[in-house]
């Protein structure tokens, strides 16, 4: 066995050379590099409210998507595949490996689509392990401190806020073209179509780091609604003769497809696609959107997302060196798989514990788990959880829907005749699956992610409202609502709190004549106020508080409000 002596003092008693020595040392740095160099790349596109239907490959009937339909032959193509129905929760879910419940995203907005700061991502791990991380177009799990995807692993960002470009909060008067992104926590314009501008981002990432492990997140903002045309896409489609309602929505999903096929001829030229992992996926399921026939035959009165129309999404996997007999599989699978995975075949730790399984075996070519796999998706869309709300218990065969109902997938594909009474030993299985989820769970204040104030200065925005109004899109400037922030003070300190209706770059009036913030017993109020911002300066205590901003006027409907934006910046704080 090798061991280092200290030779400072002591004698030799080895024969050992300069030159062994530093033989030696290049020998476990090459040994390193070897390593370093074997490990597979990354690469996960990942679209945004695109149905499971809405490729040709899976039966659509207008749009055409020849670059994925050949990735699919080329992949294993998981056609039961199942994720969270919203965003936050399924980009939680994907990143973590872990049921996005457990860390606290329960919706999109409401201060319950911040992936809670304990969490450790993929990109953690993978940085971690020695891997350049970039992530490129949406985010949606956080954009305070420390919540941004900068903080969460990734070396390289290049995002836009919010649940969609144009969201209150995205850069102020977004859309998809020209838009305005941040890099690393900066803000920088763009030239061109959002779906363009991002992968173009990635492909860059990829070329500039084509020598080293790399883990490239594409993450387009294209198809989530208001649906804006891609116009060079639009005008092929018009050429082919399509005059449907949705055709802005076929030509942002054509558009998709062509810089799926970028990825996949730089990779091609780099002469990378042999060791690369090459993930295709969308975020959840569109009540069978763009379905040659539509499996929703009831109306869904209760738990309406917790059936299978609302979890649903493609999701192809290509990696040469394991799936050599590309497939279409119908193992159940989920998008907690995908972290577990991925760092199986990667062979960086850290799969304990997590809620999801690898693939690998399905991807090897086996038709089905060895044993009678079970999946828990639930996402209580709104800011308390509650128990079997829209939540569903899935089996290779079963769905147990609310801890009542249960349905035969395999004979009902509809979901829509309950069998509960017919099987008490599966309702019975799979209850006591369920309840060994719930009785885990933290409770809701440790998976609270709360804004820290601190030595970094933050954004504070309408979105993250944990209690009161939920605001999220433009018109809910004009509604000025209320709401509080759930923050914690990291450090004793004098703090100041920059008060706005619209974010920075907007620059415009606030209508307030006096304004105050609170935070637990401290409490300010200014009236020499800045038409479009008020400055307020406060000593605080280190500590959790519920952060209230108001903002009041002299007349008019809404006589006091709370801001949707307060930046906050340390201006001392102490040790």
């Amino acid at each position: 066995m090798m061991k280092f002596i200290s030779i400072q003092g002591h004698p030799l008693k080895f024969q050992v050379t300069l030159g062994r020595v530093v033989l030696f040392i290049l020998s476990l740095l090459f040994l390193h590099s070897s390593h370093a160099s074997e490990q597979p790349n990354v690469v996960l596109m990942l679209t945004d409210n695109q149905s499971f239907f809405e490729l040709s490959c899976h039966g659509h009937s207008t749009i055409k998507t020849p670059r994925i339909d050949k990735l699919a032959t080329e992949s294993v193509d998981f056609i039961n595949f199942h994720a969270p129905p919203y965003c936050s929760p399924s980009r939680g879910a994907l990143l973590t490996g872990r049921y996005a419940i457990r860390h606290g995203i329960h919706n999109t907005i409401g201060g319950r689509s911040i992936l809670h700061k304990d969490e450790v991502t993929l990109a953690d791990r993978l940085r971690k392990a020695g891997y350049k991380t970039g992530v490129f177009g949406k985010w949606h799990l956080g954009f305070s401190y420390p919540y941004m995807p900068r903080h969460r692993g990734f070396d390289v960002s290049f995002v836009h806020g919010g649940g969609g470009i144009g969201q209150m909060e995205d850069y102020y008067g977004n859309n998809h073209i020209d838009a305005t992104y941040w890099r690393n926590g900066k803000t920088e314009p763009s030239k061109g179509y959002s779906t363009d501008v991002l992968f173009s981002e990635g492909l860059k990432f990829i070329e500039a780091n084509k020598d080293r492990p790399f883990f490239a997140f594409i993450s387009t903002p294209a198809t989530h609604s208001p649906w804006q045309a891609h116009p060079q896409a639009l005008e092929r489609l018009k050429k082919r003769g399509v005059t449907d309602k949705r055709i802005s929505l076929y030509s942002m999903v054509e558009n998709i497809d062509e810089n799926v096929g970028r990825v996949l001829d730089k990779l091609d030229e780099l002469k990378l696609t042999e060791k690369t992992i090459i993930i295709l996926a969308s975020d959840q399921g569109m009540t069978d959107r763009g379905a040659p026939e539509s499996r929703v035959k009831t109306r869904r009165s209760q738990h309406r997302d917790a059936y299978d129309e609302r979890h649903h999404v493609f999701c192809m996997i290509k990696y040469l060196p394991l799936t050599k007999r590309p497939h279409r599989s119908g193992a159940l699978g989920g998008m907690v798989d995908l972290v577990p995975t991925i760092l199986d075949l990667t062979g960086v730790a850290g799969a304990e514990g997590m809620d999801g399984r690898t693939l690998s075996p399905i991807l090897k070519g086996a038709e089905q788990w060895a044993d009678d796999r079970l999946l828990i998706v639930q996402c209580p869309r709104g800011r308390e959880r509650k128990k079997w709300h829209n939540a569903a218990v899935k089996t290779q065969r079963w769905r147990f829907i609310g801890g009542t109902k249960l349905f035969d997938a395999s004979v009902d594909g509809s979901l829509s005749v309950d069998v509960s009474s017919k099987h008490p030993e599966v309702v019975q299985r799979l209850t006591r699956h369920y309840e060994k989820l719930w009785n885990s769970l933290p409770t809701v204040e440790e998976n609270l992610s709360r804004h820290l104030i601190g030595p970094h200065p933050t954004r504070l925005m309408g979105m993250d409202w944990y209690q009161g109004a939920h605001p999220w899109h433009k018109g809910h400037y004009k509604q000025k609502g209320t709401g509080l922030w759930a923050v914690e003070v990291e450090k004793d300190g004098r703090y100041r709190f920059e008060l706005r209706h619209f974010p920075r770059e907007a620059n415009q009036a606030h209508g307030a004549i006096e304004a105050s913030v609170k935070l637990g017993k401290t409490q300010k109020t200014v009236k020499d106020l800045n038409p479009n911002y008020a400055v307020i300066e406060l000593d605080l205590k280190k500590g959790k508080y519920d952060l209230e901003a108001t903002f009041k006027a002299k007349q008019g409907k809404k006589k006091s409000w709370t801001p949707l934006f307060v930046y906050v910046s340390p201006l001392k704080t102490g040790s």
